[in-house]
């Protein structure tokens, strides 16, 4: 069962300074750092923090070698060159890279509106499915410890459904069931990673009319020693998150 499509992936954390007028934010990975500026400057203070504390989210693991393209193409100074497809967005969701020039002569990356838009939209999600996010958190930190390898066999339907593979939702339980042998370990060969806040989405693909699914980054280890990185796609079904695999269709 193959769960994952190979991206390159890094490092980032943020770094958050106040000074004496207003809050920059900042972006920091190995011996550098940038200036996250806002194109929306009627964002709130909280707001701006919650997008800058994802953005973070999102490069841990995936954006260490990050460098910063200096070149003058109209308002723009450059761009962040990541090197590799950002595996925590979901589909059309990009994610920032324009380098402009700040107020006070440095360089910033910019947080186009639109991105922050869909930021404001994803937060006002999340706070309307509290439990639900909470619950994904969950899934992910559970399917990323040592319990998950050694859970009984009977509880991995629980964490894992196969849709339109088998007739009835008995046979597909006892089937997963009996090659939990094969899945589990499957499953284990991948770390897992929290989402971004954009990594959820509903869809009219699924076992229901309105499904809600989570892109879940992950990693393993590649054959130069480096990871190659990838997204698994969980389904929340029942009032639980599970690996879905669907036979003719991946979302």
């Amino acid at each position: 069962m193959k769960m994952l499509k190979p991206y390159t992936t890094l490092i980032i954390a943020l770094s958050g300074h106040l000074l004496g007028f207003g809050q920059p934010y900042f972006l920091q990975w190995q011996t550098n750092s940038i200036n996250v500026a806002f194109a929306d400057e009627g964002l709130s203070d909280s707001l701006k923090e919650s997008i800058v504390a994802d953005l973070s989210l999102c490069f841990q693991g995936w954006a260490a070698n990050a460098e910063i393209m200096l070149r003058e193409k109209g308002e723009s100074a450059g761009y962040m060159d990541y090197g590799t497809h950002n595996p925590y967005y979901r589909d059309g969701v990009v994610f920032p890279k324009n380098i402009i020039t700040n107020s006070s002569g440095g360089i910033a990356l910019q947080i186009p509106k639109t991105l922050s838009d869909t930021y404001t939209n994803a937060f006002a999600f999340a706070a309307a499915n509290s439990n639900i996010v909470a619950a994904a958190y969950e899934f992910v930190a559970f399917v990323s410890s040592t319990n998950f390898p050694g859970m009984s066999s009977n509880a991995l339907p629980d964490y894992i459904m196969f849709k339109n593979a088998l007739p009835d939702a008995n046979a597909e339980s006892n089937a997963i069931v009996n090659l939990a042998p094969q899945i589990i370990p499957d499953v284990c060969g991948q770390t897992y990673y929290p989402p971004s806040i954009l990594g959820f989405t509903y869809s009219s693909d699924g076992p229901a009319a309105t499904n809600l699914w989570m892109q879940v980054p992950n990693s393993s280890p590649s054959s130069g020693g480096d990871k190659d990185w990838g997204k698994t796609t969980v389904l929340w079904h029942e009032n639980k998150w599970r690996f879905c695999v669907w036979l003719d269709w991946v979302p």
